[in-house]
């Protein structure tokens, strides 16, 4: 796939990733559009990493973002 592991083909299916149909999939069960689930993955993040930022500490020492 590569929504996460950085392919750039949404919809290829390899390793252990979330494919666009899995989004779609996801995004549907909770009523929700896939711009919107993004969205939503985006603000679920930032939130997060503001109130765990040491979980987001890449190997270089900095921040995944």
């Amino acid at each position: 796939m590569c929504l996460t592991c950085g392919c750039m083909d949404a919809h290829r299916v390899m390793g252990d990733n979330v494919t666009y149909e899995d989004l779609k999939r996801m995004a549907e069960g909770n009523g929700n559009s896939v711009d919107a689930t993004l969205d939503i993955v985006a603000k679920t993040a930032d939130l997060d990493r503001g109130q765990h930022q040491d979980e987001y500490i890449g190997a270089s020492g900095a921040t995944d973002r």
